[in-house]
């Protein structure tokens, strides 16, 4: 045996101690470095089923029937402008994952550690065991559509029994749940059916040493509380999953309250260091018969920190049984859900909002929550699923010709092909730029929902400024895997107009913020001397690891500790049980409980108090979020391409310029730092502005166009609708135009961008379907609050050639009603649809012909 020196800190001694020596199986590496097989290896095992034994539906098959019928509420159109859609074409993914395998290489002589990063990114190819070789150059198609239909709606609900009883999730059945019991399909018939089903699927799921992993229909091992950390548990049935016991489908499908649970969301948003975790075990063989590896018998939340976001909701006052009532735009009198009151007690409640509408194209398809008399509180689940990410999305959709932000640069720097990044734009669906576009609106709508600044003071004589950053989420602010991802507070202070001393300054030319220590941010500009750089002001997690020796690194497969945390808690957060998940606050390397206040955990909010250096007559005060940072980029640009003076490693790790393992990635790390210089003043890679607060004398003048009104006399044609509002532009000439918009539960897609007009007809719908309005005025710099609701129903054409008439008008509707059976537009003759509609999966003649949209739109194939 044979063991290469690690030249490592004095820190990861313990470490060292638990791994011994490898053996030469585990350092032996083949032809391109493949080594030994990711489903041979300890070191990645998660519980749950594993590649080869459950496979899932490309979602092209998915969105024929669930999308190109209404942009409002389709699952289709807003998966497909979420992240969750681009998991496989996020070129940060791509680049952190290049480092990752270099470092994998480095730490235990194999690169398999990315199998963990895969099986989230690519969870249909993960499925098919092309994650195997860890380069990701065996994917193929679908498998670029990320966490498409299948990746949520084949799994099953790992703790079936509990769930079932009563006593994982409670009993509520008529509460929490939403289960009448009163329909045709009562839930608890359908349950038992699943439950039954479950039953089966689970006894196939094994440890890695060969044994059932359940006994009497739970896990064997008492610790495995919560399969979180990427623990997937996928049927190898036919039936799919969903959140309806009546869900007019045309395929089989099977009704899990797993898909309405919080533990749901779980799955991929409480990621561990598995590695490191079962490091003490790298040479085990499968089959063993005894061994349970540590990632197979404990809740991930329990080691190596990675992204807590689950957790983070877990100990707030929402993640407890029967939820609590949201603040500010979360507020039960302002923002509706399916619990009782109005509460938030899961992740779906504010991430998958309730709308109103159908899921499918089908005539089957149930228009809720209206016509459901199972579920009646339940709206169709908005497939929003966004978070705060408006930089990534942008640049894709930038790479698409015909694109509404086209960029030839990014173009071509994202379209190099296969051979040189692996990722190809075009497998699977593609990018849709519309949609993608529309869904970089709404993460900007989350980001500026998810905080607000309240309580600004300026007390002159003492110079104190005091205020408080509210977190209006239910995990903290800001949450997620850290890739040099922050939020910052920037504090302007003026005299006469003049700026006279600035808090956190950020140097838009450089890319960063200025004055950050020069080791780890040696592009970071100096401060002035009237400026001042507070870390306490800088909301961010950032990793260490005695792996590296660093207090501070961005090796996130070497991460085993925190350096900082001061991220806010959401309200209601229970601190003395955070150090068993890990999501204590950190400070300098140590756990600080105390670092915020008894008051602060309740209220979810941090109180600064700061002494200015001069008098002041005005204070501005603003909250920012960037997606990533300068530092980060260019730390993965430097160990992709190994340049010495930045390499934090010893010199032998830097490979993957010369290693064939390497041929389809290493220009990722280029390639990204030319993204990033190319578009580093997009929102996002930019700081955008979350919320602010100003005090103190007056400062410009406020830009506050006036809100317009809906008219409620909404007209309704076939395949349109005609909608109007009050005229806001004749008294005030400042006012440029309108802005209209579809409402989506609170949130907003914009239809179009209008003049002095106050009129506008919406063709090219669907009949049969709602769609429902709202009006902005604008000004030359700015946007009014949006308007008040209207919403019609255009007529359709049945299969007699018949409209589909007045059907039922409900009064937020205005107008005509939905027609009952009478779904037209382009009525379905075996399985086609005349004129406009789908023809086997393609969007054929002329469908939305908007003005964001273009003439014939999408043909999707």
């Amino acid at each position: 045996m044979t063991c290469r020196k690690w030249g490592l800190s004095v820190g990861f001694a313990l470490l060292m101690a638990n791994i011994g020596c490898r053996s030469e199986q585990a350092q032996q590496v083949g032809s391109k470095r493949q080594g030994l097989a990711t489903t041979l290896d300890p070191l990645i095992r998660l519980p749950g089923t594993q590649p080869g034994q459950a496979s899932l539906e490309d979602a092209k098959q998915c969105v024929s029937c669930h999308g190109g019928y209404n942009p409002q509420v389709e699952p289709a159109f807003n998966w497909q402008g979420s992240m969750m859609a681009q998991a496989g074409r996020d070129p940060l993914f791509w680049t952190a994952m290049t480092v990752a395998v270099q470092d994998s290489m480095w730490a235990v002589g194999r690169p398999n550690a990315t199998d963990l990063c895969e099986r989230c990114h690519f969870p249909q190819g993960w499925l098919a065991g092309r994650s195997d070789p860890t380069n990701a150059s065996a994917m193929t198609g679908g498998d670029f559509d990320g966490v498409q239909c299948d990746a949520c709606h084949k799994l099953f609900d790992p703790h079936f029994e509990t769930t079932r009883n009563g006593t994982r999730e409670g009993s509520d059945w008529l509460g929490y749940w939403d289960e009448s019991n009163a329909s045709a399909t009562p839930s608890a018939a359908a349950a038992a059916a699943t439950y039954a089903d479950d039953a089966q699927q689970a006894s196939a799921i094994t440890y890695f040493n060969g044994n059932d992993f359940y006994t009497n229909n739970v896990p064997r091992e008492a610790g495995y509380t919560e399969a979180t950390g990427g623990h997937f548990y996928y049927v190898t049935s036919a039936p799919k999953r969903a959140s309806f016991a009546d869900p007019g489908a045309k395929h089989s499908v099977l009704y899990s309250r797993y898909h309405k649970s919080r533990y749901f969301c779980g799955t991929c948003h409480d990621i561990s260091n598995a590695p490191l975790a079962n490091l003490a075990h790298i040479d085990l063989a499968p089959g063993d018969g005894t061994t349970v590896l540590p990632s197979e018998s404990q809740a991930p939340h329990s080691y190596y920190h990675l992204e807590r976001t689950f957790s983070e909701f877990m100990l707030s006052a929402y993640g407890r049984q029967g939820g609590a009532t949201g603040i500010g735009p979360f507020a039960p009198t302002v923002f509706t859900t399916s619990q009782p009151g109005n509460a938030i007690a899961s992740c779906q409640d504010c991430h998958m909002r309730d709308v109103s509408g159908p899921g499918a194209d089908k005539n089957s398809a149930v228009f809720r929550p209206d016509d459901s008399v199972e579920h009646p509180k339940s709206g169709q689940p908005l497939h929003d699923l966004t978070g705060g990410n408006i930089f990534i999305s942008h640049l894709l959709a930038s790479a698409v010709s015909g694109s509404a932000n086209y960029n030839a640069t990014n173009a071509q720097l994202l379209g190099q092909g296969a051979t040189v990044l692996t990722l190809d734009l075009r497998a699977g669906l593609g990018i849709d730029p519309v949609a993608l576009l529309a869904g970089v609106e709404r993460a900007k709508q989350q980001l500026q929902l998810a905080a607000s600044i309240n309580d600004l003071v300026y007390d002159g004589p003492t110079r104190s400024v005091s205020f408080k950053v509210q977190n209006q989420t239910g995990h903290k602010l800001i949450s997620g895997f850290p890739e040099g991802r922050r939020m910052f507070v920037n504090v302007r202070a003026y005299e006469g107009g003049l700026l006279v001393h600035e808090v956190n300054p950020y140097d838009a030319t450089v890319g960063t913020l200025c004055g950050l220590d020069a080791s780890l941010s040696p592009s970071s500009p100096a401060l002035l001397s009237t400026e001042e750089h507070i870390s306490q002001l800088v909301y961010e997690m950032n990793p260490s690891s005695s792996v590296t020796g660093e207090s501070k690194t961005f090796h996130f497969l070497l991460v085993d500790g925190r350096y900082k945390d001061n991220r806010i808690p959401p309200r209601g957060f229970d601190v003395a049980a955070a150090p068993q998940r890990l999501v204590d606050a950190v400070w300098a390397g140590a756990s600080a409980p105390t670092y915020f206040s008894a008051a602060e955990y309740a209220g979810g909010y941090d109180d600064v108090s700061l002494t200015l250096p001069v008098n002041a007559d005005r204070v501005e005060v603003v909250l920012y979020y960037q997606v990533t940072s300068r530092e980060y980029i260019e730390f993965l640009r430097h160990q992709i391409a190994g340049t010495p003076s930045r390499q934090t490693l010893p010199a032998a790790a830097y490979i993957a310029q010369t290693d064939p393992f390497f041929d389809q990635l290493r220009a990722w790390g280029e390639t990204m730092w030319q993204l990033w210089d190319l578009n580093k003043d997009v929102p996002g890679a930019a700081p955008f502005a979350m919320a602010s607060a100003a005090v103190g004398v007056s400062g410009p003048p406020p830009c506050d166009p006036p809100t317009p009104t809906m008219l409620a006399n909404v007209s309704v044609g076939v395949g349109e609708v005609s909608v109007g509002w009050a005229d806001e532009h004749t008294g005030d000439a400042q006012v440029t135009g309108y802005k209209l918009y579809y409402d989506q539960a609170g949130k907003s897609l914009l239809l179009a961008t209008l003049a002095k007009v106050t009129t506008y007809r919406d063709s090219g719908l669907t009949g049969g379907q709602t769609y429902c309005y709202k009006v902005t005025a604008t000004y030359a710099d700015c946007e009014s609050p949006a308007s008040n609701v209207v919403c019609g129903v255009p007529l359709g054409i049945d299969a007699r050639g018949q409209y589909g008439g007045c059907g039922r008008a409900r009064g937020q509707h205005g107008g005509c009603g939905r027609a009952r059976g009478q779904y037209g537009g382009c009525w379905r003759a075996r399985g086609q649809r005349g004129g406009c509609g789908h023809a086997r999966g393609q969007y054929g003649g002329c469908w939305r012909a908007r003005g964001q949209h273009g003439g014939c739109g999408h043909a999707r194939g």
